[in-house]
């Protein structure tokens, strides 16, 4: 079977198969590859939207279980249901436009398994599935843009890992990621839209329009200031520019002209690197979990509901001027209902409180907890407090009091714990708005904020208590 692939694809179909530098491939006991003879055992993808990074994984999971019999890969999202939902409509959309679909091997539709007639086997998982995380062992795994997926999870799955694990995403928050980069035995494949071909023009175009004037190659090199460049007379290009760098350039004019350029959008979609927002509101840092843990002052519990959004608790503590944060959940009731076995959801179903009861004892908050909620639920305020969360309370809710909460946690110096990557991904992204000509507005974007509101819910109470002070 011929497939059309890209340099990408190439690139990870190499690195798989490069033998160990240490032994060559003959040293079971050989320190650098821990005796499975290659070179590589993480094979990062990073770069932008439309590189062909899905794809190009998706071919090479596909022909290295047809070429050695008897391997066992997993693909991971950060649920099941989101793995249902993304990476595996994706694998069965590319077998089917390259006119592989069921070839050499059956698709298992319930459990998400391709069954291949040399008795390899692929599985698409959900990291939120603990039985699969701690009991599945593979030769080879694909993390596929894994932001929530935590360190603590992806140390589980490697452990059980032999061959290689390739990991794939859009660099654009801190994730661990960036220290598995440190490890000899990792290698990270950059790409570009560029490098893809079969990028639909389209895409591209849209992708293009992202970049500024100052991302261009002439201004970056000092060759024009920005300034000229937006007055610059292309007809006569006194400066001799050569046709590439001034075609980019014009673009990069036009694009301002249009108010499409985007600084953060051309380095996440158009370099593949990490870009800074401007407007950017919350600048947080994190620390360890036995750091929250053994401060020995009130956990204060802030909740945000969410059904088909993430449904966040986060637990708060205080301490002289220092706000310490630690992410319990942030699946919706959906994904929570979609992860759990036939017995659970009986459990559940049986119980007069529902699921709020069975999470809230699952996560074994503590009956004395001070629950700050989301006041748009109240009938699972009623329930939390039925079930023995009796100090279960509405956050108040004025007019101005999200930029009142807002404005509180800008004066606080806030700490996250390691893992907790949703808190971590929100306070990176949760930002300002901006006008059509790119101004930076008074009102926060309503999205990236479902950790945040409920750490807000509980710093809005401790000040309304006298117990968080800040002018």
């Amino acid at each position: 079977m011929k497939i059309k692939g890209t340099i990408v694809f190439k690139e990870n179909w190499d690195a798989v198969h490069e033998k160990c530098p240490s032994c060559d491939g003959n040293d079971k006991n050989c320190d650098w590859c821990d005796g499975t003879g290659k070179k590589y055992k993480y094979i990062i993808n990073e770069g932008t939207s439309r590189s062909s990074k899905t794809y190009s994984l998706i071919d090479c999971i596909d022909f290295y279980a047809k070429k050695y019999n008897n391997k066992r890969g997993t693909v991971w999202r950060e649920t099941k249901a989101d793995a249902r939902r993304t990476v595996l409509q994706d694998i069965i959309k590319h077998h089917k436009n390259t006119s592989r679909w069921k070839i050499g091997y059956e698709y298992n539709k319930t459990e998400s398994i391709f069954n291949y007639t040399n008795g390899s086997i692929v599985e698409v998982h959900g990291a939120d599935e603990e039985d699969k995380v701690h009991g599945l062992t593979q030769d080879f795994a694909w993390l596929n843009e894994p932001y929530g997926i935590s360190k603590e999870v992806f140390n589980q799955i490697d452990q059980r890992t032999s061959d290689f694990i390739f990991l794939d995403w859009n660099p654009k928050q801190t994730h661990f990621i960036d220290d598995l980069k440190k490890d000899r035995r990792t290698l990270v494949i950059w790409s570009t839209f560029a490098k893809n071909p079969f990028c639909p023009p389209g895409q591209k175009a849209k992708i293009l329009s992202y970049q500024p004037i100052s991302r261009s190659y002439l201004v970056e090199n000092n060759l024009i200031s920005p300034y000229e460049a937006k007055k610059y007379d292309f007809s006569k290009n006194i400066k001799c520019f050569d046709e590439k760098h001034l075609r980019e350039l014009r673009r990069c004019v036009m694009n301002e002209e249009r108010n499409s350029a985007n600084d953060f959008n051309w380095c996440v979609y158009g370099l593949g690197i990490k870009g800074e927002k401007p407007n950017r509101i919350f600048n947080w840092n994190r620390c360890d979990l036995d750091n929250y843990i053994n401060l020995d002052v009130t956990e204060y519990i802030g909740v945000d509901w969410g059904k088909v959004d993430p449904w966040a608790i986060v637990g708060v503590k205080y301490y002289d001027g220092e706000l310490y944060l630690h992410e319990y959940n942030y699946l919706s009731e959906n994904e929570l209902m979609e992860s759990l076995s036939t017995s659970e959801i009986k459990e559940i179903t049986n119980n007069e409180e529902g699921i709020v009861s069975w999470l809230f004892n699952k996560l074994k908050i503590d009956f004395d907890s001070e629950i700050i909620c989301d006041s748009n639920r109240p009938e699972k305020i009623i329930a939390l407090r039925r079930a023995g969360w009796e100090y279960s309370l509405a956050a108040r809710k004025s007019k101005g009091s999200i930029l009142d909460g807002i404005d509180a946690l800008t004066r606080l110096k806030v700490l996250y714990t390691e893992s907790s990557k949703n808190i971590e991904n929100e306070q990176f992204n949760y930002s300002w708005k901006t006008d059509r000509y790119g101004i930076t507005m008074e009102t926060p974007e309503d999205q990236y904020n479902h950790s945040i509101d409920a750490v807000r819910y509980v710093v809005s109470h401790l000040k309304h208590e006298g117990i968080v002070n800040v002018i």
